[in-house]
């Protein structure tokens, strides 16, 4: 395995989306990231939405996730067994679900959906920097407009 690299498995439980979170900050912070900060809190964030997905639409079968640091970027990788891709609805302003793809997209420098032999990969990747890549973005996002 590359040296800012690791994966682990993650059961396909709501409760399990938390204890993923917590080892993918503490896997970040292995690498000398700070335990808190932007990045760290953006990958965070990321990474429940991209779990929470997962557990909520794919299959019974096994999730994964994998986060690895490259020059510039930390990308965060969860595989599921569904073949099904997640799509980016429109939710209305009183919608209390289906913001969390949004709230990807407006977070990282790019996400995506890759299929595998055994279901799919939801990717997202963001830079390795403590700044926030666009403060403001995610209040566009969660706050509806009047």
């Amino acid at each position: 395995m590359e040296p800012h690299c690791f994966s682990f498995p993650v059961p396909s439980t709501a409760y399990a989306v938390s204890v993923a979170r917590h080892q993918v900050v503490a896997g970040v912070h292995g690498w000398g990231f700070p335990a808190e900060g932007d990045m760290v809190e953006t990958l965070a964030l990321v990474a429940s939405e991209l779990l929470t997905n997962a557990v909520q639409h794919a299959s019974q079968g096994p999730i994964s996730v994998t986060v690895r640091l490259t020059d510039d970027r930390v990308r965060i990788e969860v595989c599921d067994a569904s073949s099904v891709r997640p799509k980016a609805g429109l939710p209305g302003p009183d919608d209390e679900h289906g913001r969390g793809l949004f709230i990807v997209a407006a977070l990282t420098l790019g996400h995506g959906v890759e299929t595998t032999g055994s279901g799919k990969r939801c990717w997202a990747e963001i830079p390795a920097h403590t700044h926030p890549l666009r403060p403001d973005a995610a209040v566009h996002v969660l706050l509806p407009r009047r």
